[in-house]
């Protein structure tokens, strides 16, 4: 496990149950919702792409 904010171009996560490769991860600062958050690029193994947003201190299972 890693957290959101540590992911890198090319890691290997599980993201609801489907494998995927972090093509880009965002960060923004906190706004007015109180956190900071993460949006994450990736790709599945068909190379559909899929992005999430997510918390910076958000737990995230690598592979």
């Amino acid at each position: 496990m890693t957290l959101a904010k540590d992911l890198k171009q090319g890691d290997k996560i599980i993201f609801d149950g489907t494998k995927l490769t972090v093509e880009s991860v965002e960060t923004s600062k906190v706004g007015k919702s109180g956190k900071a958050k993460c949006r994450i690029e990736s790709k599945d193994e068909s190379g559909k792409k899929k992005v999430f947003i997510t918390q910076v201190n958000e737990e995230i299972q690598l592979q």
